[in-house]
């Protein structure tokens, strides 16, 4: 019997490439649970109001997307496997984080993927207990797939703030389908990758403490209880010098997801007259559901508060320069807002005032 473990413990951790995604898919459905059923009815519900939202949002936005070639409502262990390797590029690169020194260094290259594979693994499962749909996690999925919905997590939000149903699965779609328009922009992915490798690069990472969380396995209450022990997040990620690359990526993901939910807003406006109240009471549970599930090395989820911040500061380019300033402030990366002028527009406006804005 122990032999056999062994043999499949070896297998598990034994895998080829930079991410072993045996193990990550181990982890990430231990941490989804189990299937639950999906009611017939959803299905063709919530393609109604996907087709409705991208009809509404296709007039009002300045960003084109091609419709949904699906529209799917999920459990949340559907969404894992459906999911899980769309989020590989925002964990890789920290692998070149995890280094030893002297004898162990070898064996530290060699676990490289499985901790990786283990992070991401974390990072997906984690997002399936709480997020209702990419938007809401803030992640750009780095390929383009079904419009995918994790139902019961809309079902609790809607438990949960006593609101209409029919208008809050609206609400959530039309974020759904208004992320996916601005996500789509051609230079999204390629500067998310640089700001995440900055961010990498600022990153240390001491492998002893990390190591730890490997002898946890696929079991999540080992590896909270090895998280615990390394001193949590800020126990594993030393160094100053990745707070300001930190900050400037959440940054650019509340842009993003603030853009986003400007349109979701102006595109159903008539039809969901509590959007503002829906968006208030889902910022607060964010930041409570998020908070318990951080990923351990990687991106994790844009903060709420940086998703206000983005819809304030998207409001006033408009207000600044027009109808049309949304596409031309997101024509150009270089245009994004820092950290800093994310909640200050003035110091923004100063810096693309002197860079020239046509």
């Amino acid at each position: 019997m122990s032999d056999d473990i062994f043999s499949k413990l070896f297998e598990l951790f034994d895998q080829p490439g930079p991410i072993n995604w045996k193990l990550a898919a181990e982890v990430a459905k231990s941490v989804s649970g189990e299937r639950s059923p999906i009611e017939p009815w959803a299905s063709e519900e919530y393609r109604e109001l996907a087709r409705l939202a991208e009809y509404r949002l296709e007039q009002i936005s300045p960003f084109r997307a091609a419709p949904a070639a699906e529209v799917l409502p999920v459990d949340a262990r559907t969404w894992v496997e459906t999911h899980l390797e769309h989020y590989g590029n925002v964990v890789e690169p920290f692998s070149s984080s995890v280094a030893g020194e002297g004898p162990v260094a070898p064996m530290m290259e060699q676990l490289k993927p499985a901790m990786i594979g283990l992070q991401v693994g974390s990072l997906v499962g984690s997002l399936s207990t709480w997020a209702m749909a990419s938007f809401d996690a803030g992640i750009p999925p780095d390929r383009p797939g079904p419009l995918t919905i994790i139902v019961p997590n809309v079902d609790r939000l809607v438990d949960e703030t006593s609101m209409d149903p029919k208008e809050v699965r609206l609400w959530v779609v039309a974020n759904e389908v208004a992320f996916r328009s601005v996500a789509n922009i051609p230079w999204i992915q390629d500067h998310l990758a640089v700001l995440v490798d900055r961010y990498a690069d600022a990153v240390k990472i001491d492998p002893t403490k990390l190591s730890g969380l490997m002898l946890g396995g696929t079991d999540p209450g080992a590896v909270e209880a090895a998280l615990a022990e390394a001193g949590g997040i800020d126990g594993l990620l030393g160094g100053e010098e990745a707070e300001a690359p930190r900050l400037e990526l959440e940054a650019f993901l509340g842009a993003l997801t603030g853009c986003s939910r400007l349109l979701a807003r102006r595109g159903i406006a008539e039809l969901s007259p509590d959007f503002n109240v829906i968006s208030k009471r889902r910022d607060s549970l964010r930041e409570r559901d998020a908070g318990e599930s951080q990923a351990l090395i990687g991106v994790s989820s844009v903060p709420a508060e940086a998703t206000r911040l983005g819809d304030e500061f998207n409001q006033e380019v408009e207000r600044r320069y027009g109808d049309d300033a949304l596409q031309t402030l997101w024509a150009d990366p270089t245009r994004m807002p820092t950290a800093t002028e994310l909640r200050d527009p003035t110091a923004w406006a100063a810096r693309v005032l002197l860079d020239g804005w046509t």
